[in-house]
C-alpha cells in the first residue's frame, strides 16, 4: 500500500474520533451551561468542517506533488 493510501485512512479515523469527540465535549458542555443538546451538535458540525477544509488542503497537496512529479524529466537514455 501506498503513502497516500495511508494518509488517506488516518484521515478516515480522524473522523471518527473528531466526531465522537465533539459528541462527548460538547455533551460535558451542554450539562455545564444547559445548552439542551445544540452544544453537541455546534461542535460536532464545526470539527466536521474543520476536517472537510483539512482534506481539501491535503488533496491540493497531493496534487501539486503529482503534478510536479509528470513535469519532471524522466531518465535520459
Amino acid at each position: 500500500m501506498n503513502s497516500k493510501g495511508i494518509v488517506f485512512l488516518g484521515i478516515g479515523f480522524e473522523l471518527v474520533a473528531l466526531c465522537a469527540g465533539g459528541y462527548f465535549i460538547g455533551d460535558f458542555l451542554d450539562k455545564h451551561y444547559g445548552w439542551n443538546g445544540t452544544g453537541a451538535t455546534y461542535l460536532t458540525l464545526v470539527l466536521m468542517i474543520s476536517w472537510f477544509m483539512h482534506l481539501i488542503y491535503l488533496l491540493r497537496k497531493f496534487e501539486r506533488e503529482e503534478n510536479s512529479d509528470d513535469s519532471s524529466p524522466g531518465p535520459q537514455p
